[in-house]
Order: structure tokens, then sequence, then C-alpha cells
């Protein structure tokens, strides 16, 4: 394999594919990434076995080929180099990569160890990613990290009567999330892994997507996001879903409409007393608004006010400071409605705006009196 390319076309491949490699790899040959050269452009494959990505740019090929090289040593490589032009040349032995003035060479893997991917060659749904990128971000940070519990790490995600739903949990909040798609009648029920979903998203915004083709290959259990130059390959969640709709109160006793911005400050401040306390937040709430605090014996206590607009009973609730910034970063409207039946039952948050579906469940923290 012999390629002439430019560095910034490289670059912006490497940017790509390097998420899928990975990090603790059960095979040696998933720390690497496959090139294949051929009809003057450069196919660069990734895979941890979850997700796989493939992208493909511009390049001279004067001889056709491909090879498997460490991708984080490539891509290392690669991002130090200051040089408009690369030439890649591949033996069985090493690649070769060449500038005007630099020369490496790096080992390599044996290509034919690589996984194989399926063939993705039919889209069944276009999806708007302009309409599916916040509600996309808006659930992911719900779902766990925990794969002592799989089936928490994914987003559930629907399609039905021309609409979007997503949820998430981590058995400690929950995200909802709700889309219009015109014109999209296919069903779909499944459940993606959140950390495939940023992964898109991110790649989506890096290659200017302006849709996201979606295919599911049955036989495999997997989906294809297909984006300009790109697909991505992720597994399904096999398992059942918690009923989340079971958890999410019907009615308040006490609801309070607060500005978003201010509320987060007034969090942020008073999370820096409450590190060595469980991480844990009072909020009482009054008739003139909020009262935050924090006490960590060690350290020393804080306590912070938020003017709000306030109805129904003064009550006390204490949450994960950690849980509360996490939302806050991700809400989507300037005015934020919080709604309780009581110090121990779960918080719900949600947009003033009932034009924005976006829906947020915290479980509060028992703490003594």
């Amino acid at each position: 394999m012999k390629v002439l390319i430019l560095k910034e076309n490289l670059d912006k491949a490497l940017s790509i594919v390097s998420k899928g490699l990975s990090l603790k790899p059960q095979l040696p040959i998933l720390s690497h990434l496959l090139l294949k050269a051929h009809h003057n452009q450069l196919e660069l494959f990734s895979t941890n076995l979850e997700l796989g990505i493939v992208y493909i740019t511009p390049a001279k090929v004067e001889k056709e080929g491909e090879v498997a090289v460490p991708g984080k040593l490539l891509t290392e490589f690669i991002n130090s180099l200051y040089t408009d032009k690369i030439e890649l040349t591949a033996t069985e032995k090493n690649l070769q990569v060449k500038t005007d003035k630099t020369q490496a060479t790096l080992a390599i893997g044996n290509p034919a160890d690589f996984p194989p991917f399926p063939e993705a060659s039919k889209i069944s749904k276009k999806l708007p990613f302009d309409k599916i990128k916040d509600a996309i971000i808006r659930t992911v940070f719900s779902a766990s990290t925990d794969e002592g519990r799989p089936i928490l790490t994914g987003v559930k995600t629907v399609i039905t009567d021309n609409k979007l739903f997503l949820s998430s949990t981590d058995g400690y909040r929950l995200s909802k999330e709700e889309v219009d798609l015109a014109g999209i009648t296919e069903q779909l029920e499944v459940i993606l892994p959140a950390q495939s979903l940023i992964e898109t998203v991110r790649i989506a915004e890096v290659v200017a997507a302006k849709e996201v083709d979606l295919l599911i290959i049955e036989n495999k259990n997997q989906v294809v996001f297909g984006l300009p130059n790109t697909k991505i390959f992720t597994r399904l969640i096999d398992g059942e879903f918690p009923n989340v709709e079971k958890i999410i109160p019907t009615g308040f006793k006490t609801k309070v409409i607060v500005d978003r911005d201010i509320l987060h400050q007034a969090v942020k401040t008073t999370s820096i007393f409450a590190r060595g306390s469980a991480n844990i937040i009072k909020i009482k709430i009054e008739k003139e608004g909020l009262r935050l605090s924090a006490n960590t014996p060690q350290v020393g206590e804080e306590e912070d006010f938020v003017e709000a607009k306030t109805d129904g009973e003064e009550i006390e609730v204490a949450f994960n400071f950690r849980f509360l910034l996490d939302l806050l970063n991700n809400f989507p409207d300037k005015e934020l409605v919080f709604e309780s039946l009581g110090p121990l039952s779960p918080g719900v948050f949600k947009p003033k705006d009932p034009k924005t579906s976006f829906l947020h469940i915290i479980m509060p923290v028992r703490v003594q009196s």
C-alpha cells in the first residue's frame, strides 16, 4: 500500500475513528486501526467490539492495499507533524510515514485479525440531526456508567407515530425527551448504548451532518448510524428496560419556578462545602424562594438564598449536588419548574415552557434532621 494524503484530511480522519479504539483491548488487534487504500480514497476502521467506526477520506493511492497499525501511536505521531502532505507506505513488516523532513517506521498487526464489519447498504430511516442532537444530549447524561448493570448504560429509543422518545436512568435519576419526526412512520424500539450516542453526536458535528441515517442489522443485533463519509456501528443492549413511568409522580404538593442560571450558580457555590459530606445539598423551599445549604464539619458550612416563585407547602429536601449540576448544565429552558410531593419523594424538574418536552427526575437523599 502506498498513499499520499493531506495532513488536514488525515488529522480529521484520525480524530473521528480514534474514538472507536479499545482502551483495554481483549484482543491486541483492537488497539489498531485498519487502513484500506483503494479508488483514490483511504478508508479507516476502528472497533472495540461494542462501537465500530468507519471513515472515508480522499487520498492519492499509488498502490492499493491495507494495513493494521497501532491507533494511538499513529494518531499522536500525525498530530505532532508540521507539514501539508504525508506519505504512507505499508510493507509486510511495517508502515512507513514520511514528510519532506520527517520519517518514521511503525510496527503493524495482521489485517486478517481485524474484526469484520457487517454490510450496511440499505438505509431505513433518516433522522434530522438538528432535532435529535439536543434530545440525545439531554438524556445520555442520566445513563449509568456501571457495566455491572448493562441495561442502565443504554438509552431506550422508541420511534412511533412520527415521534422519537428517549429515556435513560441510572437508578438515581431519570431523563425523558420527546421529538417530533414528521414523515417517519416506521416503528422502532431498541436500547442503544449511551456512549455510542455521545460519539455519534460528536462525529456528526465534526462532519457537519444534516441528517443521520439509521439502519438496524437484525441478525447481527446492531445499529448503524450513517453520516457523511462515515458509518458508526453499535451493538444493541439486550434486556428489559425499567418501567420508568411508574416512578414519575402524577401530582405535587409544592411547586417552584426559578431562574436556571441563578440556581446553577447557587448550587455550584454551595457544592464547595458539600464535597466532604457525601455531596449532599439541602434545599429548603420557603415562601420567597429556595434556601440552599451544605455542611461539612471539618470544612465549614455555607448557605445561599435564591428568589423564586413558590406554591404549596414549605418543605426541605436533599439532593446529590452532582446530579443537580448535571441537570442544570443540560437544562433547555431559562426558567425551571421543580415539583415535589415531599422530602422523600422524587423531585420532578421540567421547563416552564410546555412546548419543551424534557422531563427529569432526581431521587432525594434521606438525611437526619
